[in-house]
């Protein structure tokens, strides 16, 4: 079943980029200007003394939107060295049934959801933007589009907690790291990693263990630990993926939605059914 995405933004890169070097004059959009954007001092901290994770974050070095169209440092691009920090790919079980390894078909949209809308900005290049207010962190992804609140006032996981995609959440500070316990996430919802295009689908055992750092003001860290034993034959950790905070002070929201195709054509068919009949 195909898909199409209505978006008012720049469009996402799907691939990392494998091209660099020198531009051959200005190119539109100053990406011939990008690079990688210096620590920028130390990180700002919030009245009880932790880092204030606020920001408006994209997924590479630069601070801001990046195009693969375009031949950027490919350094910039990357969310971690794979030599200094390398990420191994899944290990599943021996004899995992197919329900949980059976690909998306070609055109689904992507389904927002922990921890796959921020794993899978590898490739996607979009940004998040966190707001860390006293007793409540919030997170908004620009694709896929998603709103999610995480509760930092102390709060443990309910007894029996309504699977969600994305899922019921328990944090707790390790030094300056925020630690977010994850369980009851929807099965329905794909595990995306952005490494190499690997995915797979949970069980009602997931368990997800995600890191939130600030070592500098201009960048972030995300982390994050996957346990499964219906799935994994050994919990997937991945790299700490490094994320900057937006240089331009006019950096705005775009507006991106994925919708199946047969929606389009529903509406069209309501809007004749409407011209119709209209006047009856």
């Amino acid at each position: 079943m195909a898909a199409s995405c209505m978006i008012f933004a720049p469009a996402f890169a799907q691939n990392l980029p494998k091209t660099g070097g020198k531009v051959p004059g200005p190119v539109a959009g100053g990406f011939d200007q990008v690079h990688e954007l210096p620590p920028g001092g130390p990180a700002p901290r919030t009245p009880d003394g932790h880092p204030d994770l606020s920001g408006r974050w994209y997924p590479n070095g630069a601070g801001r939107m990046l195009q693969v169209a375009y031949p950027v440092d490919p350094v910039v691009f990357r969310q971690f060295d794979a030599k200094a920090t390398p990420e191994e790919p899944p290990s599943f079980k021996a004899d995992l049934p197919a329900k949980y390894t059976r690909p998306n078909p070609y055109g689904i949209c992507d389904q927002a959801g922990t921890p796959s809308t921020t794993l899978e900005q590898i490739s996607q290049h979009a940004p998040m933007e966190l707001i860390q207010t006293s007793g409540r962190l919030a997170i908004l992804y620009e694709y896929p589009l998603d709103v999610r609140m995480i509760y930092t006032n102390g709060r443990v996981h309910p007894k029996d907690p309504d699977p969600t995609f994305n899922g019921d959440s328990a944090v707790h500070w390790e030094g300056d790291t925020l630690v977010v316990d994850v369980i009851a996430i929807d099965e329905r919802l794909r595990v995306i990693t952005g490494a190499g295009g690997t995915g797979w689908f949970p069980s009602a055992q997931e368990h997800v263990v995600e890191r939130f750092s600030r070592p500098s003001k201009n960048f972030l860290i995300y982390q994050v630990t996957i346990e499964d034993p219906m799935v994994l034959a050994k919990p997937w950790k991945s790299a700490p993926r490094r994320w900057s905070l937006a240089q331009s002070p006019n950096d705005e929201w775009g507006e991106v939605f994925c919708t199946l195709n047969e929606e389009p054509a529903e509406y069209r068919r309501i809007k004749e059914h409407e011209a119709r009949t209209k006047g009856k």
